[in-house]
């Protein structure tokens, strides 16, 4: 009883606390709103009923669009009076006839703790107009043909707008990057294979309608022609060779510019450079000699065009027993391996170059050597140098202008730390110097 008698007490001030709040919400959230579009400006005069502090209102606007990676719109305003604002938005790329919401977000009014808000959807307009056609000169047999509008398109019943020699599946372009849905174009798939360098005519016929209601008025008519078949015009090594190198770099050119190439060597897929119409590539490991390889070579044009599978079989060289070789090994862990034909007589730490400045890849033949150097480039020098190629050698500790070792280079020893030379422990150069003779191959891989 004491409750109920104290809620009618009470009552009138309730009654007036709800009241004020309703005028409040009223006020805050309701405004006189006229908006007028024309074509890709639209007119947004808006009467908040209450006065306004104009001063940082544009900091107040935003403006979203449904089509983000399109969107330019330009926004202008100017005050009619103390609670009247006239803002003008205009589209201002080739990119037409968008759906934008404009906002206000908190708008200071002249009334204390009194904010102003709202929100307007605008739907611009334009004429939908063909602008371009990517890959029409050059249409991957698999597709897909991508036709680009000014304007976003309606998707509703496109079928009947889209007439081809063959058939197609429609669907809008989705950009991979954030799963966004571009309706300003019209991807095409063909249901079956097209033929290379054909001809083939499309019709969009009148009526296409775009998001914003607006419509195609005259038909347009396409003619696309699909992409040649890349095929490969040569190969390092020539099919069927014999005595090729156990470390062989791999070549093969192509009759079209390449995008993109899977090799495998042996069924083991090989890491691969493109150059123009020409790929090539290092096996992942030494070969073993005098054995037999197959290799399999399919390229893809930048086109999107692939050659037929290309089966590349060779023989490598033969190995003597008592042949000295050299192998280089740049993995996680740098090594130095001395052979003899096929066994391993030597095993020595190395480091070959950091990733800014590595060593040569491939297979070289030791040429010069020296008992030391100095080069005033790096201020730096070492002892038992044997030159690889050009200036890439092998040699001993770093040592500095004093002709001390580099304490904290003699520890990275193992890991990448070089300019791109291979050093090795002082009494492990000292032993390459002495034994290793000229023209001795050396194969340097990762």
């Amino acid at each position: 009883m004491i409750f109920v008698s104290d809620l009618r007490k009470y009552r009138n001030i309730i009654i007036i606390i709800i009241f004020l709040t309703a005028i409040i919400f009223f006020f805050q959230r309701f405004n006189l709103v006229v908006t007028e579009i024309q074509g890709d400006t639209a007119i947004v005069k808006i009467n908040f009923l209450v006065p306004m502090k104009q001063f940082g209102i544009e900091e107040k606007i935003h403006i979203k669009s449904y089509h983000l990676s399109h969107s330019k719109i330009h926004c202008d305003f100017n005050w009619e009076s103390k609670n009247v604002l006239r803002v003008c938005l205009k589209e201002i790329s080739d990119f037409k006839g968008q759906k934008a919401i404009f906002m206000i977000k908190g708008a200071e009014t002249k009334i204390p703790f009194l904010s102003k808000s709202l929100s307007v959807l605008i739907q611009f307009q334009a004429e939908p107009k063909l602008i371009k056609v990517e890959n029409g000169k050059n249409t991957p047999t698999d597709g897909p043909l991508i036709f680009q509008f000014n304007t976003p398109i309606d998707f509703k019943n496109i079928e009947q707008y889209i007439q081809t020699d063959v058939k197609f599946e429609i669907r809008p372009y989705e950009v991979d990057s954030n799963k966004f849905i571009d309706y300003c174009k019209l991807v095409l798939y063909p249901d079956e294979k097209l033929e290379n360098e054909r001809n083939y005519l499309l019709l969009i016929k009148k009526g296409l309608k775009a998001q914003c209601g607006e419509m195609i008025k005259e038909d347009i008519k396409i003619q696309i022609t699909t992409a040649p078949k890349p095929y490969i015009t040569k190969t390092f090594p020539e099919q069927s060779a014999k005595w090729v190198s156990i470390y062989p770099k791999i070549t093969a050119e192509m009759s079209e510019e390449l995008s993109d190439a899977i090799v495998t060597i042996d069924g083991v897929k090989q890491k691969v450079k493109i150059k123009g119409n020409k790929l090539e590539l290092l096996p992942w490991e030494v070969l073993r000699a005098n054995k037999e390889y197959e290799v399999q070579i399919q390229g893809v044009s930048k086109y999107g065009e692939k050659t037929d599978l290309y089966s590349l079989k060779f023989t490598t060289m033969p190995l003597k027993e008592d042949q000295l070789w050299v192998e280089v090994v740049l993995k996680e862990k740098h090594e130095v391996l001395i052979h003899k034909g096929e066994e391993v007589i030597r095993r020595m730490p190395a480091s070959g170059g950091k990733p800014e400045e590595p060593s040569v890849l491939g297979t070289f033949y030791i040429q010069d050597r020296g008992p030391s150097f100095f080069s005033p480039r790096f201020n730096e020098g070492a002892l038992y140098w044997v030159r690889i190629v050009d200036q890439y050698l092998f040699h001993g500790i770093p040592r500095d202008n004093h002709w001390n070792i580099i304490q904290s280079e003699l520890e990275k020893i193992g890991k990448p730390a070089s300019h791109g030379c291979i050093r090795l422990l002082d009494e492990d150069a000292k032993w390459f110097y002495e034994n290793i003779p000229h023209g001795t191959m050396v194969i340097i891989h990762e």
